[in-house]
């Protein structure tokens, strides 16, 4: 079956795989942190690492990485280019590729990281990521032998990516990968989306099924405080309101102020 992706999704898939393929076959004769997103940006303004905040996504230092991306970019770039507008979706990607990078120097900056470099789509992927989480939160998604809806796909993700960003903030190291540009990659990708003006806490799967409970056990108490006037109500036509006991008295009190 013929697979069909849409023109931006297609050309950057392409650009990636034809750079990805002329650096493996150079081998180790080219540096990918002379043209990357550097950290020693800050000591030397070279021409290299000022291209690298732009073109450190089309750059990958393994065919898994460069794998990896490709399958998600594949997937979610094809759903979201053919819905969004051809702006916005331009927009997404631009801005997950700078933004996320700027605050990856950032923060190795503050943390006093030692000298690193980052390349990558992943940034990009993420973007498409919480763009997706946005607006098809409960779309299934096949993971092998098990299919899943986004949201936990999504939300297991970006739940890594915060807490592994956090340590890295404070010094720690959790493997190779730059989790904040994952993280931020995400965030902005689900807020040019209008994440920030769709979301609810109260629209989260997990409060809303506690939300659906609260509203049946208040049904079933209504429900049986109404069964509970009526036998009142009937001892009092059978026996007279001087039967009723105090607590019953008190009952009908409460039960009449509600209304």
């Amino acid at each position: 079956m013929r697979v069909l992706l849409p023109p931006i999704t297609k050309v950057l898939l392409i650009s990636w795989w034809v750079i990805g393929l002329l650096l493996f076959a150079a081998g180790g004769s080219f540096s990918l942190a002379a043209v990357s997103l550097n950290n020693q940006i800050f000591s030397d303004l070279s021409i290299g690492y000022l291209l690298g905040i732009l073109v450190y996504p089309f750059l990958h230092d393994s065919f898994l990485h460069l794998l990896l991306n490709s399958i998600v970019f594949a997937s979610l770039g094809a759903l979201l280019e053919s819905t969004l507008t051809r702006k916005l979706f331009i927009k997404i990607l631009a801005v997950a590729t700078v933004a996320p990078a700027l605050i990856w120097l950032s923060i190795g900056l503050l943390a006093g990281s030692e000298p690193s470099h980052v390349v990558g789509s992943s940034g990009m992927a993420y973007a498409l990521l919480g763009a997706c989480l946005c607006m098809f939160p409960n779309m299934q998604v096949s993971l092998i032998i098990v299919q899943l809806k986004l949201y936990l796909v999504a939300g297991a993700l970006i739940a890594f990516s915060f807490f592994a960003t956090i340590f890295q903030i404070f010094g720690a190291q959790w493997g190779n990968s730059a989790h904040s540009i994952h993280l931020f990659g995400a965030l902005f990708g689900w807020l040019l989306v209008g994440g920030h003006q769709r979301f609810s806490l109260s629209e989260l799967p997990f409060l809303a099924s506690l939300r659906q409970r609260k509203q049946r056990f208040d049904a079933d108490k209504r429900r049986q405080n109404s069964q509970r006037v009526d036998d009142i109500l009937a001892k009092v036509s059978r026996s007279g309101i001087g039967s009723l006991s105090p607590a019953e008295r008190k009952f009908l009190e409460q039960q009449s102020r509600k209304k």
